[in-house]
């Protein structure tokens, strides 16, 4: 690096850390690390990247801020990421989350809805929908998966084994895995459906059978501006619309520069980009830059628009998400209802985020959009977080990979929060030497 070289803000007696990126993963670091040192973030964005592709409504009283991609979770499979809210004093609220299935231009073959009974949320299903066979046969699988699904887990029938493989072993009805499994996950994952078929079983399964059934959703209340606000607090400094060009190790120190010009030492940084971004920014260390290199990244495109069209045909049939399937596209389309889950939006015209538009939504009606790359899980590639944690153990290393990619599981928000609790527990005794 010839640029000038700068201390970083703050620069004192303190430790000085860069987080690079802030999405979930750098926005966890950010509270976890900079109550006890001098944190730098950097964001390419103008905006925070959790809130990125966010956007404020006009017209709708008080503005409601809606985050895209919608930002929802599950108790049963986050809970680093619900303790991680409750410390920093987010507050959260159940939403329904109910689903409903329909062929494009065709009717809807399942559809459910969900009663709060106990603090347990209970899918039902209409007794109607329950006189097409169609129906029961993917009722009848649900019961199965979930029945058989951790039995099979624990006697290891599932190890080593795409989910595809899985499936057809098991003579688990197409009706359930095309009209139901795979267009679910394909929107829990991000992905296509083929991805999903690639992905270990036991990543899906496990996630299947968590009690994501039964436990429901939550968001934060207050949208990502109040997760943002609340895990930034601690930062020193906040650098957005500042992308990093290049990182580099040191025997003094790691370097950091960005498209400025400027560049800072730092004593730690904490990579929270996307994993392909990371390994694009290292120069050296070469064991960290070839495990992020490592994992496949798909993209999907995202609307907010007015267009019922991309909705279920009947309107009885809406629920706050709705999936279309079309065989011959790769991808199911996804159109959350965001009046049913989104404050200040209940009387509102109908307003919808679709995934992967498979009908395109008239221009008119969008609101805005957004391409969101995302990771994804093989079997050549689950091994990337056990990597990354023994890269951790390395008393010598200075850059700290987090990232929903880094952790197990479904690549998901409950996987970045945890990356980024490991490598401030890696931290935390330089840190006490420094505070």
């Amino acid at each position: 690096m010839t640029d000038a070289v700068r201390s970083a803000s703050g620069a004192g007696d303190g430790l000085r850390v860069a987080v690079v990126g802030s999405g979930l993963a750098g926005l966890a670091a950010t509270w976890l690390i900079g109550r006890h040192a001098e944190v730098t973030v950097y964001e390419a964005h103008e905006t925070p990247g959790m809130g990125a592709h966010s956007v404020r409504l006009s017209g709708y009283g008080e503005a409601p801020l809606v985050d895209v991609p919608l930002r929802v979770f599950t108790p049963a499979y986050y809970p680093t990421l619900l303790a991680l809210y409750e410390q920093a004093g987010v507050s959260v609220e159940a939403v329904d989350y109910a689903a409903s299935f329909s062929r494009l231009g065709g009717d809807t073959y399942f559809v459910y809805r969900n009663a709060w009974i106990g603090g347990r949320s209970l899918p039902w299903l209409p007794p109607t929908m329950l006189l097409d066979g169609f129906t029961r046969v993917i009722a009848r699988e649900v019961l199965r998966l979930h029945r058989r699904g951790v039995e099979q887990m624990k006697s290891g029938r599932l190890a080593g084994r795409t989910l595809g493989a899985y499936l057809e072993a098991e003579r688990y009805d197409p009706a359930f895995v095309d009209g139901f499994l795979l267009p679910a996950y394909a929107s829990v994952c991000t992905c296509s459906t083929e991805a999903v078929r690639a992905y270990p079983a036991d990543v899906i399964v496990g996630y299947f059978c968590s009690g994501v059934t039964t436990l429901g959703v939550m968001r934060a209340i207050g949208g990502s501006d109040d997760v943002i606000r609340r895990l930034l607090a601690p930062a020193g400094e906040v650098r957005t619309g500042t992308a990093v060009c290049r990182i580099r190790r040191t025997p003094d120190g790691v370097y950091v520069a960005d498209d400025t010009g400027r560049v800072d030492r730092y004593d730690h940084v904490v990579l929270a980009a996307p994993a392909d971004r990371g390994a694009e920014l290292l120069e050296g260390d070469r064991a960290l830059r070839d495990v992020l290199a490592r994992v496949p990244h798909e993209s999907s495109r995202v609307v907010v628009h007015h267009d019922m069209r991309l909705a279920p045909r009947e309107r009885a049939s809406w629920r706050p998400v709705n999936f279309i399937v079309a065989p011959e596209r790769d991808a199911p389309m996804a159109t959350i209802w965001l009046n049913e889950v989104q404050p200040g939006l209940a009387s509102a015209p109908p307003l919808f985020q679709t995934w992967n538009p498979i009908v395109e939504p008239d221009p008119a009606t969008i609101v805005t959009e957004a391409v969101v790359s995302r990771p994804v899980v093989t079997l050549a590639t689950r091994d990337v977080p056990a990597r990354l944690a023994a890269l951790t153990r390395d008393p010598d290393r200075r850059i700290w990979p987090v990232g929903s990619y880094a952790g197990e599981g479904i690549p998901l928000l409950e996987a970045a929060a945890a990356s980024a609790h490991r490598v401030a527990a890696a931290l935390r005794p330089s840190l006490a030497r420094t505070g």
